[in-house]
């Protein structure tokens, strides 16, 4: 009798997924938003971590950041 494993999916994973990760663990879009409250649709929080990890894709320069954070 032979054993017939599921083949194995395998990703690959960039490192904007993990420090998002870092991110979300150490509570910056929290903190940023306890610091500044605001009234616009989007967090302020939101907004730098998209900066953080659109300046770490290695974009540049940082504008257009709707349409990296789509």
């Amino acid at each position: 009798m032979r054993l017939v494993l599921p083949p194995i999916e395998a990703y690959q994973v960039q490192h904007l997924p993990i420090v998002k990760a870092y991110a979300d663990k150490m509570g910056v879009v929290e903190v940023i938003k306890q610091v500044m409250p605001t009234a616009m649709a989007v967090d302020p929080g939101t907004i730098v971590l998209g900066m953080i990890l659109d300046t770490l894709s290695g974009r540049s320069p940082l504008y257009r950041l709707d349409a990296f954070m789509a």
